[in-house]
């Protein structure tokens, strides 16, 4: 029988101040890019409508004139939609707790205490960013594990930050106050 050994044990709290925490920081490193991808669209779109313009295709510059207008608002206002129904989930009023093992290969994920564990390998992280307070360990480009520095229950936050460097060697990135890297 091979026993396996948690190497680092995390129990992060998710609520409103942890989170609002995580929403400036996510809006601080994704903000440019996003805003350039949209205004890349928004000007690609201009073009083609002032295309249209030039051959008297009026109809189909109006319905571009539009489709632009939906865009850009979809692009602004489905974030803010998307953070407002988040908030007011039950993992974020209710405070919930998520246990966080990590192990070698894997980091296996509980909530408040549920037999239910999802299982992540360290490979499939999208992004990990280490700040002041936190490390944000992102599956996808929206999504993020959220673990806060001083709730490891085995092991220390310093240990952990050169264990996940480690891990994700090119995906890890330390965002502390006045660093840019």
């Amino acid at each position: 029988m091979i026993i396996v050994k948690v190497l680092f044990k995390n129990i992060t709290k998710y609520d409103e101040d942890v989170y609002t925490e995580f929403l400036e920081f996510h809006q601080k490193v994704f903000k440019v890019r996003y805003w350039l991808y949209t205004l890349f669209i928004i000007g690609l779109l201009l073009i083609l409508i002032t295309f249209q313009l030039k051959k008297h295709n009026i109809d189909i510059a109006i319905g571009l004139c539009a489709f632009a207008a939906i865009f850009f608002l979809w692009r602004y206002l489905h974030p803010i939609s998307l953070v407002s129904k988040e908030f007011d989930s039950d993992k974020i009023q209710n405070g919930e707790h998520y246990t966080f093992d990590f192990y070698e290969n894997i980091l296996k994920i509980r909530e408040n205490n549920k037999l239910e564990r999802y299982v992540i390998k360290y490979k499939e992280f999208y992004k990990v960013f280490e700040t002041n307070n936190f490390f944000y360990l992102y599956v996808d480009k929206t999504h993020s594990l959220l673990i806060d520095k001083s709730k490891f229950i085995i092991g220390s936050s310093e240990d952990f930050s050169e264990f996940i460097k480690k891990k994700c060697k090119y995906k890890y990135k330390l965002r502390t106050e006045g660093t840019k890297t």
